[in-house]
């Protein structure tokens, strides 16, 4: 069975080990001139950044990540770091939060600061507990659980402690998004508290190793499909630089609203297909930049105002702190923007969220190496107009329009954040339940 990946970020790295797994040599087309996309490391200045990964939950020993990289034979070839404090520290209206480690521990924690919310605190964890299971079977992602984050919030009366509950929805949404899907915001939230891991050498050191993993995957990079064909018996073929290869089965990695463009949608069922994914509403996307700072920083600090802003510590370099500086941004201030008026709005936001952040941390000294937009996430990623984590997961459109693994075109599949859910564990889970497909097709 001759299968081919389109896009050779994580998820197509991903795709195409588990397939090897299974007996396939698939063959990814990717675009651009390396493989790995916002998942992967770089360089600036001889200092090493990660761009779409810092840590993850779920990276216990026995936990959902762990596991499944243990499955995968990469789990020895990886080094894990704890963190030695809060792995997570927030500034929410004049106070500081601290997220240490340990589901029990911090539940103990928050009902020691909020006695008075006690009993609120228990019954909230209870019930995260009991949607936090993970699993890759696709009939437990068709039961659906349409509960919204915020109506099971709503017995929590005191507006800090929901606000310290909300931050968790900042991983795959936007800051304090009630609207986010209770069951996935539970699977995050405790397996956050429970597993959360930095490796070592960041996204960089996972995709060098599932690469190095690959025997008989083929990679073509610098290699765009401008086209998918199909047929009434599903799709059966790709352009590639003007040659039409053919295939039994296609997975793309690539964002769904961007690959249903590569179709020529003739039948009424595939049209209406379409509008469902275009109607899809986005996650939003985020102004990075890759910094020095002058100053030891070991938790992921959080500052919760009009706007927020965070900044990810990954590393030290010659004594200072490798951090990346996150903030909403819209692709809005950037498209149909000349070169140098690109340029020049990149600089002024880069000035204005670096301003922010001194106004509200003296962290002394930041020397800027890089920075990116909105329109750096979708050239690199494909990310639909910047969206930093894809299709949104809400409530609603986890009910309504959940999109999953096989697609309403034969032979024809998804795969990657924007599936089932983002983030590591999204990636991860999306690429397995895939797999029950193509178990299904040996």
């Amino acid at each position: 069975m001759k299968i081919a990946i389109i896009g050779g970020g994580l998820s197509g790295l991903l795709s195409a080990l588990m397939l090897e797994k299974r007996g396939y040599s698939p063959t990814i087309y990717e675009r651009l001139p390396k493989v790995g996309g916002v998942f992967d490391s770089f360089k600036r200045g001889g200092v090493l950044f990660d761009i779409g990964f810092h840590y993850s939950g779920a990276m216990d020993k026995d936990q959902y990540l762990y596991n499944s990289m243990q499955d995968l034979g990469i789990i020895d070839k990886l080094e894990f770091e704890k963190y030695n404090t809060a792995f997570d520290r927030l500034y929410i209206d004049g106070e500081v939060f601290d997220i240490s480690l340990g589901s029990k521990r911090f539940k103990e924690e928050l009902q020691s600061r909020f006695a008075q919310e006690s009993d609120n605190i228990e019954e909230f964890f209870q019930k995260c507990y009991e949607a936090s299971k993970i699993t890759s079977k696709p009939e437990e992602f068709l039961k659906v659980d349409s509960r919204r984050l915020g109506d099971l919030l709503k017995n929590i009366k005191d507006e800090k402690l929901k606000k310290v509950f909300l931050h968790f929805t900042i991983f795959y949404a936007t800051k304090f998004y009630e609207d986010a899907s209770f069951d996935f915001y539970a699977k995050i939230f405790i397996n956050m508290l429970d597993g959360t891991r930095k490796i070592k050498g960041g996204g960089g050191a996972v995709i060098d190793v599932i690469k190095n993993e690959l025997k008989s995957t083929q990679i073509k990079k610098r290699s765009q499909v401008d086209k998918i064909f199909h047929d009434q018996n599903g799709v059966n073929s790709l352009l590639c630089k003007g040659e039409r290869v053919y295939y039994d089965a296609i997975i793309s990695t690539v964002h769904p609203k961007t690959t249903l463009n590569m179709f020529d949608m003739v039948d009424k069922k595939q049209i209406r297909y379409k509008k469902h994914i275009d109607s899809l509403e986005e996650s939003p996307s985020l102004f990075c930049i890759f910094c020095l700072i002058d100053a030891k920083i070991e938790s992921n600090l959080y500052f919760y105002d009009d706007e927020f802003i965070s900044v990810l510590p990954s590393r030290t370099h010659n004594g200072k702190t490798v951090a990346t500086i996150l903030s909403g941004s819209l692709y809005e201030d950037y498209e149909n923007l000349s070169k140098e008026e690109y340029k020049k709005q990149k600089q002024k936001e880069c000035d204005y969220h670096l301003q922010r952040l001194k106004n509200l941390y003296d962290f002394g000294s930041i020397e800027v190496l890089d920075s990116s937009t909105p329109m750096t996430k979708q050239r690199y990623s494909n990310g639909y107009r910047g969206s930093i984590y894809g299709v949104l997961c809400s409530a609603k459109q986890k009910s309504l329009s959940m999109l999953m693994p096989r697609t309403r075109i034969e032979n024809f599949y998804f795969a990657g954040e924007n599936i089932i859910a983002p983030g590591l564990i999204g990636i991860f889970l999306g690429v397995e339940v895939l797999m029950n497909y193509f178990e299904e097709r040996r």
